[in-house]
């Protein structure tokens, strides 16, 4: 970065790092403030509405006018929560992320040195390495002494990058781990260069993706994913494991672990991304709110050669195509 940008990057986190000191309950109250506010500024209405209506065919609009509501307050909550976990403790971290049923993940640490996480936008997952690490939540040992390795495509602008880079691994880093963020290209050298340590790769794979895809029905609609994880699972014979976080109450998150697949080796193309694309659908339907419903999730268009594969699996042509 530039002399300017490095500038421009300290004053942000120093603003952002003085407003984080406030007590977590004054940022709820900012957070009904301003989720009062999109409601009645109609925040990406039509992106919200559509989306849920698609993947909620059963609702009617006053329900999916009650849904878009309570998603402005999660919003707002969880934008306040990581700013507020930026200056706050271990323990108080601690406090809002717990995982009840960690046995899984556990014994599967045990056995493997290296495994792909794959998670959603749900709960608030700017705080899910609150649990990992030896002076974490759950830091009596398995899965919590790996070190956790967050998956990431760089940003444009240089100093944004370096802020969300920086605030990504805060939390974890409180609870002793020593993992960092990875450029998704990197992520394969990075194994490969040490086969015998430890580490948690987490893949946030609900995202809209450009080149490798592989088709899903995603919330009943066709869907592309993206291909990296199962890419790097697969070549390498890397357990791959689903991560859910559900919004219990406001302010208390809960993780589960689901096996995707322990032998991943061999498997035929998109089998495990689709299979991830259930155990995350299934999380949503169970709690409708707790899902980034804001982002443009289903805005290209389906190739050729896509358009043939989701018709061989689910017998249907993809919408518009």
């Amino acid at each position: 970065m530039t002399i300017i940008q490095k500038l421009l990057f300290w004053t942000l986190w120093g603003i952002t790092y003085t407003v984080s000191l406030l007590p977590r309950r004054v940022f709820y109250f900012f957070s009904d403030v301003c989720a009062f506010f999109l409601n009645l500024l109609g925040y990406r209405r039509s992106v919200i509405d559509i989306n849920m209506a698609r993947s909620f065919p059963q609702l009617k609009y006053g329900e999916i006018k009650k849904l878009r509501k309570e998603y402005y307050k999660y919003m707002m909550d969880i934008t306040f929560e990581s700013i507020w976990a930026i200056s706050a403790t271990q323990k108080e971290i601690s406090e809002v992320v717990y995982v009840p049923h960690r046995e899984m993940m556990d014994e599967l640490c045990s056995r493997y040195p290296k495994i792909v996480v794959m998670m959603g936008h749900m709960g608030n997952w700017e705080l899910f390495g609150g649990v990992n690490g030896p002076l974490g939540a759950e830091g009596t040992g398995g899965f919590a002494k790996h070190d956790i390795y967050m998956s990431y495509k760089r940003a444009k602008n240089k100093v944004f990058d370096a802020f969300f880079v920086k605030m990504r691994m805060l939390v974890s880093a409180k609870c002793g781990n020593k993992g960092g963020i990875l450029e998704s290209k990197h992520i394969l050298r990075h194994i490969l260069k040490d086969k015998g340590a430890t580490g948690l790769y987490y893949f946030i794979a609900d995202q809209s993706p450009k080149e490798e895809r592989i088709v899903a029905k995603f919330l009943n609609q066709p869907t592309q994913m993206l291909a990296g994880a199962e890419y790097l699972a697969s070549k390498l014979g890397i357990p791959m494991v689903y991560l859910g976080m559900d919004r219990v109450a406001r302010g208390k998150y809960e993780i589960n672990f689901k096996l995707i697949e322990e032998n991943t080796k061999g498997l035929p193309h998109g089998e495990l991304t689709r299979k991830f694309a259930c155990y995350l659908q299934e999380d949503i339907f169970a709690n409708k709110v707790n899902w980034l419903w804001s982002h443009k999730r289903w805005k290209r268009d389906f190739r050729e050669e896509e358009i043939v594969e989701y018709e061989r699996l689910y017998g249907e042509k993809p919408f518009g195509n």
